[in-house]
């Protein structure tokens, strides 16, 4: 019942969606390889984007200006789009994007008196 209470005072799903793109992101260019070596934009790149949209899953669940975090992992799911291998293969960017999109719609529950 607590733990109830804590998830629906935060987008507690969108920061789930959020963080699962990050992680779908970072994990699908090394998926059922030993060891990957690749330098460059697009290898960088695909990791510092997950593990940025990671982060950005954790800010938003716990707290903080959440408009402003959606608005910086849209531009993320964006560019994982170019640099990651189309956004992870395109599911990455787009369950960021729909959770950016879940959080900032998300408003505290009104206390009834």
């Amino acid at each position: 019942m607590l733990l109830t209470r804590w998830r629906r005072a935060r987008p507690f799903g969108a920061s789930c969606l959020v963080a699962a793109a990050g992680l779908e992101i970072l994990l699908v260019p090394v998926a059922g390889v030993g060891l990957v070596v690749n330098g460059g934009a697009g290898g960088y790149g695909g990791f510092l984007v997950g593990v940025f949209l990671i982060a950005m899953g954790a800010g938003l669940c716990w707290g903080g200006p959440r408009d402003v975090i959606a608005v910086l992992v849209v531009m993320a799911a964006l560019v994982a789009f170019v640099l990651s291998n189309l956004g992870g293969l395109l599911l990455g960017s787009l369950m960021a994007i729909v959770g950016a999109a879940w959080g900032f719609a998300w408003t505290p529950p009104v206390i009834r008196a």
